[in-house]
């Protein structure tokens, strides 16, 4: 099996994307964006070269995929047709992503709030005329030749009762191998998230760490402790665990992952230095490239 990152915080901009190889080729979450506004400032010019790449990056990973999943409708996450009206040079940018494949998405009317519903329902009136195969997943498992896909049902996006919606996790398992994709959990914060992913007991996980950039402001110290102790017990029990996404939005991220290594035991690692590249932070050090 082959994990490959395609894009992330520890490379630059905001996103999960993932490609799988076993013998089906999955691309997990298809989504790259960047912050219009951090610190009070808009991006700099190297985050917008960093969402040029990923998302060059990411259509050819789509080309050679066979199943795209999407865990929630965050732009972050999945890519909408509307993008092609800001991209003149690829104005069927989504098509191109979706085209053909075997779908697994998050349910566009169950558990989902109001704004993601709204972009669902568009995502998928735009998928009528791209001969697209589109299963729904909360909570199902698929079988693809050899590879076992299994989603979890929605989870918080962050806490309980979260606002901004749920998020499904998948566990792709194919000749022995296990790993699992742990969109937005944010930590775990929520204490059911940390429970599904140790009863998958997936050999390599990778998983959205909390925002500690916004503690104190619209996330609650306790929250972030919550993540703390749920990673972990997690990285107590999986032998290969990726934290990336929202805790790399702080150029702090690396106390809360050394405190987590130390109680744990375990080494911790972020996306990027699975493929050998040392972690890239562009938004969190956004106040840094305009004073300078």
């Amino acid at each position: 099996m082959k994990i490959i990152p395609l894009a992330f915080e520890s490379m630059g901009v905001r996103s999960m994307a993932t490609f799988v190889e076993t013998d089906q080729k999955i691309l997990i979450d298809p989504g790259t964006s960047i912050a219009p506004k951090r610190f009070g400032y808009p991006p700099w010019k190297n985050e917008f070269d960093a969402l040029h790449e990923t998302r060059v990056r990411i259509g050819e990973y789509a080309e050679k995929a066979d199943i795209v999943t999407i865990s929630h409708y965050h732009h972050d996450h999945y890519t909408p047709f509307e993008l092609g009206k800001f991209l003149d040079s690829s104005p069927r940018v989504a098509e191109k992503l979706y085209q053909g494949k075997k779908l697994f998405i998050k349910h566009p009317t169950s558990q989902i709030n109001k704004s993601q519903q709204k972009r669902a329902s568009d995502f998928l009136k735009n998928l009528n005329d791209l001969n697209c195969e589109i299963s729904y997943a909360d909570g199902k498992s698929f079988e693809v030749g050899n590879t076992s896909i299994k989603f979890s049902t929605p989870l918080p996006h962050g806490s309980q009762g979260s606002k901004l919606g749920y998020v499904v996790a998948v566990t792709i398992r194919w000749d022995g191998k296990s790993f699992m994709h742990a969109s937005d959990v944010q930590g775990p914060i929520y204490g059911e998230a940390k429970n599904v992913i140790c009863e998958e007991k997936p050999d390599m996980l990778i998983l959205s760490g909390p925002p500690i950039y916004l503690e104190g402001y619209a996330v609650e110290k306790a929250d972030i402790e919550k993540a703390r102790s749920n990673l972990i017990e997690i990285a107590e029990q999986i032998p290969k665990v990726i934290v990336d996404h929202h805790l790399l939005r702080s150029t702090r991220y690396l106390n809360f992952i050394k405190s987590v290594e130390k109680e744990s035991g375990s080494e911790i690692r972020v996306a990027s230095q699975i493929i050998g590249k040392e972690p890239d932070l562009l938004e969190a050090r956004r106040k840094q490239f305009y004073r300078a």
